[in-house]
């Protein structure tokens, strides 16, 4: 009878009632917890693979989408190097990193990277539970997906004022393939129509029309020379422009101008807007705003045959910037309605696109450079820009 009246023990009950509580708290709070910290950091590896392949497929190269091509490559690489609670996180750069058509209303051009990331079961490196092995959990996993886009831009905040005629169809005064030493014929000298003028389409979203095409023209070397707005339009023949004020009136003068090359205007200005010419020749100006450019990052160069720039001090091991400052966003205007318009004596631009531009050097008078990709900015209401047209970029992720 008096054992069974006796306390001895119930302490102990109690502590093994409360140890279970207390790892069951425990399980659903560290391993869950584990679980959600492994989800957020799943997901930033894979955005960041993402990211680093649209960036790669924009600058490096965007027709090579192999396994060994850089979209890919650095993708691959850039998740490695994004780990998961410590490790590494599982994927196939054959099968989860893929070029993706959907979602249709931004991917149809093939210009998006997919990346699947894994630290689970199935790939071989599920997450710990300290203590889920005490109910009978012994793995967990998570997985995370990211789409980013190389998208083309259609504005920038960082144009240069050299607007230059887009490329057309060269017919008078006998057809022949475009170069550099061609001239936009529409008229005669006294303003009557040419039997065979010369043709020029605008880019449209989906096609480039007669104009510039990132398929043909990366690494074209021109020089911009000055142009008055009494001349045909001619090949890297610019006119200087004025640059909007963050007022949206145009900034005039030498030293708006100049400064606008050595630095940035930082109001964007994009496709389907209209720019008024610069009056003066500018020459000055351009140099000395050249000068302050090249300045900025003066050992950079042309390599020819990857068509890319280097030894940049973006390319330091402390970068100077994203890319060389001496890649720049120059304007591209509509070489027929400029054509029209100078007829009738408006001699406003009428921008259609924008191309990046290295700046190689000063040769005279003339700015010596080659046309390349540049980042870019999308602003609504700007227009679209077809992605075989977009020398600029805008990376983005999608989901």
């Amino acid at each position: 009878m008096r054992r069974l009246s006796s306390e001895n023990g119930a302490v102990l009950l109690n502590v093994i009632v409360a140890m279970i509580l207390l790892i069951g708290i425990n399980t659903f709070v560290i391993d869950y917890g584990v679980m959600w910290v492994g989800r957020n950091q799943a997901q930033n590896s894979a955005d960041a693979g993402a990211m680093a392949g649209a960036i790669a497929l924009a600058y490096d190269n965007w027709n090579d989408r192999t396994d060994s091509g850089p979209a890919k490559t650095f993708a691959y690489q850039t998740t490695q190097q994004n780990q998961i609670w410590g490790k590494v996180p599982a994927l196939s750069i054959t099968t989860d990193v893929t070029f993706p058509t959907v979602p249709a209303d931004q991917c149809a051009d093939s210009s998006c990277v997919r990346v699947n990331v894994y630290r689970n079961v199935a790939a071989g490196n599920p997450l710990p539970t300290p203590f889920g092995t005490s109910i009978g959990l012994s793995t967990q996993g998570v997985r995370a997906m990211a789409i980013a886009r190389a998208a083309a831009a259609n504005a920038s905040d960082c144009l240069k004022p050299w607007a230059i005629p887009d490329k057309w169809t060269e017919i008078y005064p006998t057809p022949k393939q475009w170069d550099l030493n061609s001239q936009f014929d529409i008229a005669d000298k006294q303003g009557a129509p040419l039997p065979n003028p010369d043709v020029y389409v605008a880019p449209t979203e989906s096609s480039p029309g007669t104009g510039f095409d990132v398929r043909y023209d990366i690494g074209m070397k021109v020089t911009l020379k000055y142009g008055s707005p009494q001349d045909s339009p001619a090949p890297g023949v610019f006119l200087p422009i004025d640059l909007p004020n963050a007022s949206g009136e145009p900034e005039v003068g030498g030293a708006n101008y100049r400064a606008a090359i050595g630095g940035c205007a930082g109001v964007a200005v994009g496709k389907t807007d209209s720019l008024s010419v610069e009056n003066g020749n500018m020459i000055g100006p351009t140099k000395q705003g050249v000068d302050a450019l090249i300045a900025q990052d003066p050992n950079a160069k042309w390599d020819s045959t990857t068509k890319k720039v280097i030894d940049s001090c973006a390319q330091a091991a402390t970068p100077c910037a994203a890319t060389s400052p001496r890649i720049v966003a120059i304007p591209v205007y509509d070489t027929m309605a400029y054509a029209v318009g100078k007829q009738n004596g408006n001699v406003d631009v009428k921008l259609v696109n924008i191309l990046g531009f290295f700046v190689d050097k000063m040769q005279g008078n003339d700015v010596v450079g080659y046309f390349t990709n540049v980042p870019g900015l999308y602003v609504a209401g700007k227009g679209t820009v077809g992605v075989n047209s977009g020398f600029a970029k805008v990376i983005m992720l999608v989901r």
